[in-house]
């Protein structure tokens, strides 16, 4: 048996040059790398055939998303480890061996994971630290990461047994579909521990946006399903903490819709103080001063300004 399978989903990629990058940095374990064509068409069967020697191709026959996708690859994988990885991102030189390391030397339930290293187009770049300030505890780490997500789910390494107890990905979620799963895994009362040295690089282009940008109700909606599968999963019994933590979610839901989807939002909001009456938004002190005075509007020309100084794009993936 293989001991890591490496499941990359591809829906009309311009290249796989991100891919042959970290399998030539990453050749040193013993790996199997699996591309999920998620239904491209013809027109890119010329992009496939490009792919690096060795790679096993899947061709899904119709578009089902990304969850879909990384769930055919699951299906298909042989490792006792999987990890995921976007086509247009890539691994750091020796994070599998790293990770793998880890995995060896690491505790029972203990799942490492890799920073993500943020690249953009300008050549600037930040680390998703986050984790530094995080006990290892499943329960500390799903509030976290249900507000400020301390890891991408590329950055890690889980179990194939696992992942397959789990039903892999909620292919019902056109977006978040990957936020739930490292939900899901913390509550089964896994931990992530931190590898250092090594990182996940999550590549943002001038190109358009990502499958995790914000552009229409139906996103709104997956977002807000994911909201609800969490309280599902407490039987109407949710924790003090994790009903803060849920609420302060649906805040930040909200406040990414309230320019296109008003209504929507508005109502979100209201059902949050439902769930936890009382709860502060989840922002910093100035940001939450700003929209008591002005609004929401307020609060994203702030945003805005800040952006645009740090030279970072809107949207792209937390973690």
């Amino acid at each position: 048996m293989t001991d890591i399978s490496v499941i990359i989903p591809a829906f009309r990629p311009s290249s796989f040059d991100a891919l042959a990058q970290s399998m030539a940095v990453n050749a040193n374990v013993d790996a199997e790398w699996i591309v999920v064509d998620d239904a491209s068409g013809p027109d890119y069967d010329a992009v496939f055939a490009t792919l690096p020697e060795g790679v096993q191709l899947i061709r899904q026959p119709e578009n089902r998303r990304q969850g879909a996708a990384r769930n055919a690859g699951l299906a298909r994988a042989q490792g006792q480890w999987i990890k995921f990885l976007d086509a247009d991102d890539e691994l750091d030189s020796g994070h599998l061996a790293a990770l793998f390391a880890a995995v060896e030397q690491g505790q029972d339930k203990a799942l490492p994971f890799a920073a993500t290293k943020h690249v953009f187009a300008n050549g600037t770049t930040h680390v998703n630290d986050s984790w530094r300030d995080l006990p290892v505890d499943s329960a500390a780490q799903y509030r976290r990461q249900m507000l400020r997500p301390f890891l991408h789910h590329c950055g890690a390494l889980y179990p194939r047994d696992l992942l397959v107890r789990l039903g892999g990905y909620d292919e019902s979620l056109i977006t978040d579909e990957d936020g739930d799963l490292l939900l899901r895994i913390l509550h089964e009362g896994y931990h992530f521990t931190p590898v250092e040295g090594v990182h996940y690089l999550y590549v943002h282009h001038d190109g358009g946006p990502r499958v995790s940008a914000d552009d229409d109700i139906a996103k709104m909606q997956s977002r807000v399903r994911a909201c609800d599968k969490v309280a599902e999963r407490f039987d109407g019994q949710i924790p003090p903490e994790i009903a803060r933590a849920l609420a302060q979610r649906m805040d930040k839901i909200a406040m990414t819709y309230w320019t296109a989807f008003p209504d929507e939002a508005k109502a979100l909001i209201a059902r949050a103080h439902r769930i936890s009456p009382g709860y502060a938004p989840d922002m910093r002190g100035p940001l939450r001063l700003l929209r008591g005075i002005g609004g929401p509007g307020m609060v994203f020309a702030a945003q805005g300004l800040y952006r645009r100084l740090k030279g970072r794009p809107k949207g792209g993936a937390q973690g």
